[in-house]
């Protein structure tokens, strides 16, 4: 008598996450919000120039990092304690208030004390929202679409930074501070109508005892966990490698050669358009095995890009190495964000996210300072290589580092 064999199981396809309709709108929220970011910043620059002057609006832009700095540690704590979904929405509520508030004032007096007000809450909300926005992406995915969620929202965001910078310049330009503010303001409802109408996968009862657990506890977690630490650790060290370049060392290079505001925007221009290429290509094409040696390739190839503007005098050669930076930037970003998610236990996806929001985003201001000083003491050339030099250690790390040198991502 013959046994028929069992019929092969046939693994259902993973459905790409910009197909699933939660986070297409999650996505979208974000991105909307992101644009009215950017026409607050460059709303909050325009007016502190004409209140005072440009030294005061540097100043304005710095101060907003100083509540992320100092509470966003204590902000992952707390989403690991709360709802990051109904932390978010009440931060977007509050920020969308005193933008509404603001405006008003603004009609009557516009002073130098209401930005700093508004600047300084919008970075301890900040603290908040950034490590909810991490806890909760990777419950609205399976994980086999973090890496495709994650080059959708890198994608989404990359094009509300492209547009939001020329929109707020024409806001401003046509109805000054306040109609900036009320945009901005509208930004906000359109992120908390898009979270309130989640459904983030619920979180194992397990976990509870350890979300409730504080920042020592955390950072313990970190600490002992080899994926994550080096993750945070190479993202960090490229981080401190791009931010100067990309922010100080564009103007600087474009100053010395030159190139004026055009080539400045030539070389953003550049960026973007490498960055939002990188992310669509992303979502296509979403490795699991080799993430380190991707990653290690991709740093290197940016700490050369990053230094070029420097060196050259050609505008041209300038804006082909800043899309390079914009190409590389993506997959490297994509990749370790996905591999933490992955990696991170529910109960501490607050805490985690603190972490590499601060590495990433919270030191950006102190990192742009210090190159700019750097510039001022050594030159110009010398403080980009040093800067590249970093990305070239972030490569090495993530080759050295068996952690990443063998990670995989979940298929």
């Amino acid at each position: 008598m013959t046994t028929l064999a069992p019929p092969e199981t046939v693994e259902a396809p993973v459905v790409p996450a910009h197909r699933v309709p939660q986070f297409r709108r999650y996505a979208t929220g974000q991105a909307v919000s992101v644009l009215g970011d950017q026409v607050w910043y460059v709303a909050l620059s325009w007016a502190a120039v004409q209140i005072a002057s440009p030294g005061v609006a540097g100043v304005l832009l710095s101060i907003s990092a100083l509540p992320r700095l100092a509470l966003m540690l204590f902000g992952g704590v707390l989403v690991d304690r709360r709802e990051p979904r109904r932390l978010m929405v009440h931060s977007d509520l509050v920020r969308g208030l005193i933008c509404v508030a603001a405006a008003a004032v603004a009609v009557w007096q516009p002073s130098v004390l209401l930005l700093i007000v508004v600047a300084l809450a919008f970075g301890a909300a900040d603290a908040v929202f950034l490590p909810a926005a991490g806890a909760l992406q990777p419950r609205l995915l399976t994980p086999a679409q973090y890496a495709g969620g994650n080059a959708l929202i890198s994608t989404v965001n990359r094009l509300a930074l492209t547009l939001g910078a020329p929109l707020g310049g024409v806001l401003v330009a046509t109805g000054g501070l306040p109609t900036a503010l009320v945009v901005n303001a509208a930004t906000f409802a359109v992120s908390v109508l898009a979270l309130r109408s989640l459904k983030p996968a619920p979180v194992s009862a397990s976990t509870s005892d350890a979300s409730k657990s504080g920042l020592r506890d955390g950072l313990r977690y970190i600490a002992g966990h080899r994926v994550l630490r080096a993750t945070i650790l190479v993202g960090l060290l490229g981080n401190l490698g791009f931010v100067g370049p990309m922010n100080v060392g564009l103007a600087l290079a474009s100053q010395s050669a030159g190139w004026g505001a055009t080539g400045i925007g030539l070389l953003l221009s550049g960026f973007g358009i490498g960055a939002i290429v990188a992310g669509l290509a992303m979502m296509r094409f979403r490795p699991h095995t080799g993430i380190g040696p991707i990653a290690a390739v991709c740093f290197a190839l940016q700490g050369v890009a990053v230094v070029v503007p420097a060196v050259t005098h050609s505008l041209p050669l300038a804006v082909v190495a800043t899309a390079i930076a914009g190409l590389t930037s993506g997959p490297a970003g994509i990749l370790l964000g996905s591999l933490t998610q992955s990696a991170t236990s529910d109960a501490y996806r607050g805490r985690v996210s603190s972490v590499n929001a601060l590495a990433n985003l919270g030191l950006t201001p102190l990192v742009m300072a210090a190159a700019g000083w750097a510039t001022g003491l050594f030159g110009l050339v010398p403080a980009m290589a040093a800067s590249g030099a970093l990305e070239l250690v972030a490569a090495v790390g993530c080759v050295a580092l068996p952690a990443l040198r063998t990670a995989r991502l979940p298929r």
